[in-house]
């Protein structure tokens, strides 16, 4: 390790005992293909929507099938699947022709008409639809049509409320607003080309008493920044008689500093700075209200859209800003759900959002037609049923409330029925589901009857007949569409099924009828600090993964088709995996030129980095990153570094032991901090050197292996006997020295 203090320049270098197991595993794939050249139903669907069906549809699907769909939507989307009809061969466990919907937590197999009018919703960016059929006895198959669904603010931009208070965008109550005597904000928004008017604001900050205290618009006199009562024109840095917001998005960052008195406006790559008296030592205050557009009736909202508003309480410069990118998270403000309070009717999803998910290229999609099945597709006639209306679960709700509206309802039917004709269960099943969906046509209520099945009870004597009586058990789901929200209690469902007793065929008389509500999951922690509320059938709850506010957790109440009963799926904590790479960038940026360092926060800093290198794989980008943020922290004052020095040297050396490289050497160099590790084969060593010197009109240092450079500030030379009093052991494992150069020593006290 060097570094330099006064005239003096010091060093130390490690060498790395390294052990290097090698596991070697072999991969066996199997692909299978559907029978008899039906390829055609092996496909990835990229598109936004789409429909698909089983082969032959809306004829027999053919024997021995095996058709795969992957669908895939860009990451911040789910998919939701609805089957638009639904008639797969009915087996106990689908055991025949089935259909396996994965939905990204808990795969689920569905045959006899159970799906039809039902909709699915991943838990990720991907579901995937498999399709079998047997050797005999085919259905008609399903018809499907799936879209993909827009979860994260990123694919979706607002349209500005034109009316103040009415269907308001704003910050969300739970967002503490801190005092600003310093900010950044950025923003894209559009303006409608045919809106000539030139009074209007982007957004308004104001009081609980509806005080203005912070606004951006643009009035007769030009652009204009509002800060605590004081008007600043950007005159110079935004056209006062030309619109800078277009049909097209355009960013634009405002940058205030009240220390200095001055305004920055970085836009269309160039940073002007507008010096403003007015704002001069002036604060913003905290715990107001911002909303996006005009909060009057004075002043009109731009016409047009917004996107990606961020908001940060400190400033940053030219360079920072240019490098700005999507992951850099505003610290007050960012453009996540959880910052935002948004109605429904000003959210519209795009696809070429700059900082939206990028879209797949779609594929084009081969219809499973007879003329591609050729004499697969059998020629035959189904016997048509009414069609039933559609029922939709509840789609994920970014508000995370468990909303009745919009999902359907279930309820478990039971009923014995009495028989004196010698019919099979299969006569059975076909009689009293033409009954069921009979008696419950054209009621007052959408409700639909899915998943009938029949189970044989007891046989007995008749006391005037002399024939035996066959008893039949009964289970149904009954799915209300409750859009409407008028409710439907169980002793409706009952009564409608007595009131309809004589109007079953073949003979077939009611005996015992039993309606229960399918229950809700009911609360639970899991895991611990994750709780979810009671949750609907087929609906996914959200809660914020524990310790953030920005990443979400999901979990989906499932409905267990062969006893009605609800279940909890696994919850989905894969967003709560928080990225090191994005970690690192948001230090770098909090720790960046001009920012003002307390001891606190370098050891909320060093503490962080110190779990990025113990716990994650650093490969060269990263490890660039933390050295950089290093080299910032040594900037503060020794009196600042002093309680964090001895976890970030320790930190230091574990990176340079850690670091993943290719070739015999990798170095890192910034302004205040250089790292070189190289390579040592102990079989054939012969000796190394490490030298440090100025680069030419740079800040930073260069580094060298084995050259001797004439203008080095030092130099560490390794002789050749080096290694020759090690043991075996140690000499068989040496496998890298590491080097670091500190050009200023607030770590060394």
């Amino acid at each position: 390790r060097m570094f330099h203090v006064s005239e003096m320049w010091c060093y130390h270098w490690k060498w790395k005992l390294h052990h290097c197991l090698c596991l070697f595993t072999t991969y066996i794939i199997c692909m299978q293909q559907a029978a008899h050249g039906c390829y055609d139903c092996r496909i990835v669907l990229t598109d936004p929507s789409g429909v698909f069906t089983s082969p032959c549809f809306p004829s027999d699907y053919p024997n021995s099938q095996a058709c795969k769909w992957i669908i895939r939507a860009p990451h911040g989307f789910i998919i939701q699947l609805t089957f638009i009809d639904f008639d797969i061969e009915e087996a106990p466990g689908c055991i025949y022709d089935s259909l396996t919907l994965d939905n990204g937590e808990s795969p689920m197999n569905l045959c006899g008409i159970t799906a039809k009018g039902l909709s699915y919703n991943s838990t990720g960016n991907e579901m995937i639809v498999s399709f079998k059929s047997d050797f005999s006895i085919q259905k008609k198959g399903f018809n499907a049509s799936y879209i993909r669904i827009a979860v994260s603010l990123r694919n979706q931009k607002v349209i500005i409320p034109q009316v103040p208070d009415v269907d308001a965008v704003s910050v969300a109550e739970t967002v503490l607003m801190p005092e600003l005597s310093q900010f950044t904000l950025c923003f894209e928004a559009t303006k409608g080309s045919s809106d000539d008017n030139d009074d209007w604001k982007v957004f308004s900050y104001t009081d609980a008493l509806s005080t203005e205290l912070f606004s951006f618009g643009k009035s007769t006199k030009g652009h204009f920044l509002f800060v605590s009562g004081t008007q600043c024109i950007l005159e110079n840095a935004l056209p006062r008689n030309a619109e800078f917001f277009t049909g097209t998005f355009q960013q634009l960052c405002v940058i205030g500093d009240s220390f200095s008195g001055s305004i920055g406006i970085y836009a269309k790559s160039t940073y002007h700075i507008v010096y403003c008296p007015g704002i001069f030592g002036k604060v913003i205050p905290g715990n107001g209200r911002l909303v996006l557009g005009s909060n009057s009736n004075e002043v009109s909202s731009l016409n047009g859209d917004i996107y990606n508003f961020r908001l940060w309480n400190f400033t940053m410069n030219a360079q920072t800003l240019a490098n700005l990118s999507c992951d850099v998270k505003g610290n007050i403000v960012d453009w996540e759900n959880e910052f935002w309070s948004i109605p429904t009717s000003a959210l519209k999803a795009e696809n070429n959002l700059s900082c939206g998910s990028y879209l797949i290229p779609s594929s084009a999609i081969e219809p499973t037609s007879c003329a591609n099945l050729g004499s697969l597709c059998q020629a035959t006639v189904n016997a048509t049923t009414p069609t039933p209306p559609t029922v939709t679960t509840n789609m994920p709700d970014t508000n995370r409330n468990d909303k009745p509206n919009n999902g359907g309802l279930f309820y478990r039917i039971s009923i014995t029925v009495f028989s004196s004709s010698s019919n099979s269960v299969s006569k059975v099943h076909d009689v009293v589901a033409e009954w069921l969906n009979r008696t419950f046509q054209n009621w007052n209520y959408t409700v639909y009857v899915v998943n009938i099945s029949i189970h044989p009870g007891s046989i007995k004597e008749g006391a005037r007949e002399k024939r035996s009586i066959k008893s039949f058990g009964v289970l149904a789901l009954l799915v209300y569409n409750s859009t409407n929200n008028i409710n439907l209690e169980e002793e409706d469902i009952r009564q409608k099924l007595i009131s309809n007793n004589g109007t079953m065929e073949g003979g077939y008389k009611l005996h015992t009828v039993d309606v229960d509500p399918v229950e809700k999951c009911l609360a639970e922690e899991n895991p611990p600090n994750y709780f979810w509320p009671d949750t609907r059938p087929t609906v996914t709850n959200f809660t914020l993964c524990h310790g953030s506010s920005v990443q979400t957790a999901s979990r989906t109440c499932y409905l267990g088709l062969q006893n009605y009963t609800s279940y909890w799926g696994q919850p989905d904590l894969r967003n709560c995996t928080e990225n090191a790479a994005d970690i690192a960038n948001q230090l770098l940026n909090l720790t960046g030129e001009g920012q003002q360092l307390t001891s606190d926060k370098v050891n909320d800093v060093v503490q962080k980095l110190k779990k990025i290198v113990n716990d994650e794989e650093i490969d060269e980008s990263l490890g660039s990153t933390v050295v950089t943020i290093f080299s910032n922290i040594l900037t503060s004052s020794d009196s600042v570094l002093a309680a964090s020095s001895s976890e970030a040297l320790k930190t230091i050396d574990a990176l340079a032991l850690k670091i993943q490289f290719t070739g015999p050497s990798m170095s890192i160099s910034t302004r205040n901090l250089a790292l070189g590790v190289s390579s040592i084969n102990s079989t054939s060593f012969k000796g190394g050197s490490f030298s440090v010197s100025p680069q030419n009109n740079a800040s930073d240092f260069q580094i060298d292996f084995d050259k001797d450079q004439a203008n080095a500030f030092a130099s560490v030379v390794l002789p050749p006997s080096l290694l020759k009093n090690l043991s075996q052991d140690e000499f068989e494992v040496i496998s890298r020295a590491q080097f670091t150069f500190f050009n200023k020593n607030g770590l060394f006290q």
